[in-house]
C-alpha cells in the first residue's frame, strides 16, 4: 500500500511536524500523538487558533503564521474532519510543504491529486503514532 510506504518515508526523512488541529486535551489523538512524537525526537509545531501556548510550545493560529515565523513546512499533519482537511492540505501544498499527512479516518481525493502533481509525499487515513510504532524507528 502506497500510504504505508509514504508513511515510512515521512517518518524516516523528516523531523519537524506541523500539527494542524492540535488539542490541549490529553485524551485526544490530536494531543497524545504529537506528545509521543516529541518523546521520539521530533520537533512539533502546534497549530490551533484558540490557543497561544501549550506546555512551553508556541501554538500558531494557522499555517501562514508558521511560515511567517521562518519555520519550514516539512510535514503537515492534519487532525481536522475531511471536509476541513482538504482546504488545509491544499494550503500546506501551496505554502511548500514537503509532506502532508491526514490522520486516521480523514480523506481527500483533491488533496491527494494536488500532492501528486506537486511532488509532495502524501498519506491519508493512517495514524502517525501507530505507523511510528509499526516501523519501530
Amino acid at each position: 500500500m502506497i500510504y504505508k510506504e509514504n508513511a515510512k518515508k515521512i517518518l524516516e526523512t523528516f523531523k519537524t511536524v506541523v500539527v494542524v488541529g492540535f488539542s490541549k486535551s490529553p485524551e485526544k489523538a490530536a494531543n497524545y500523538v504529537p506528545i509521543y512524537l516529541i518523546e521520539m525526537g521530533y520537533r512539533i509545531v502546534p497549530v490551533n487558533p484558540s490557543m497561544e501556548e501549550y506546555s512551553g510550545l508556541k501554538v500558531y493560529p494557522d499555517l501562514e503564521a508558521v511560515v511567517a515565523d521562518g519555520i519550514e513546512l516539512e510535514v503537515v499533519e492534519i487532525f481536522r474532519p475531511s471536509e476541513e482537511a482538504e482546504s488545509i492540505a491544499l494550503k500546506a501544498i501551496e505554502l511548500g510543504a514537503k509532506a502532508v499527512w491526514l490522520q486516521k479516518g480523514i480523506y481527500s481525493e483533491k488533496a491527494q491529486l494536488a500532492a501528486d502533481e506537486n511532488g509532495v509525499v502524501y498519506v491519508e487515513d493512517l495514524c502517525m503514532f501507530e505507523e511510528h510504532r509499526r516501523i519501530s524507528l
